[in-house]
This record gives structure tokens, sequence and C-alpha cells, in this order.
């Protein structure tokens, strides 16, 4: 097995992940901010930035995840959206850029520069 220091924290992703509780408990655990899915866990890997919390990458070890389609869909982009919002508020930098690029390309999100929010674009879920 191989350990190896991160310094990239907007690469955590809470596929597979280990803390312990005392961490856990002293970071709050993930934001109840966030509903549904998007940017819950990069919020979380910031919030251990901010806390001074190592990230370690283990090579070698195992993870298993189960198959599912990709989350990046328009019956999904309300609640990309709106946590895309809440995490640049809390952050000052937006989660989740190429799925936001491709919500815009397909015409369901766009950023509003008057707002410098994203928002759904009409008739859009």
């Amino acid at each position: 097995m191989i350990l190896e220091r991160g310094e990239d924290y907007t690469l955590f992703w809470s596929l597979s992940f280990a803390v312990s509780a005392a961490t856990w408990t002293r970071l709050g655990g993930f934001s109840t901010a966030y509903r549904g899915y998007g940017a819950e866990d990069t919020d979380f890997g910031q919030l251990a930035r901010a806390a001074g919390v190592e990230l370690w990458w283990v090579g070698g070890a195992s993870a298993f995840h189960q198959h599912h389609p990709p989350s990046a869909s328009p019956a999904r982009a309300g609640e990309m959206v709106a946590n895309a919002n809440v995490f640049h508020e809390r952050w000052g930098w937006w989660p989740m850029e190429g799925w936001l690029t491709e919500l815009a390309d397909a015409g369901v999100a766009a950023l509003d520069p008057a707002t410098g929010r994203w928002a759904l674009r009409q008739g859009a879920r």
C-alpha cells in the first residue's frame, strides 16, 4: 500500500474516504444546507482543508462503488444549481463546473449576470 500526501482538496469526493470519529465531530459532518445531489462532498473537503485536516491518498486500497447512470442530468438540475449556489456563498468559487457547463450548454441553466448566481432557465425543473 502506498500513502501519498494530498494537497488538492477540490479532488475530495465522498465515494470512498475515512476519518476518525473525533475528526468527523470536529468538522460537523456533512452540511445540511445542501439538498439532493451535488457539492456536499466538495464542501466537506473544504471544511477539512480549512480546519487543517491532512489529506492522504491510499494507493492499493480496495474500494467498491455501485454503478449508476451519471448524476449530472437535467432531472437533477434544480438540486445541482441550488447546491452550487450554496457552495459558492460558503467558499467563493463554483463547484461542479463541468456539470454546470453541461447544463448551460443544454439550455437548462445559466449563470445570471445580474445576481451572480446560477438559475434554471424557463421551463426547466
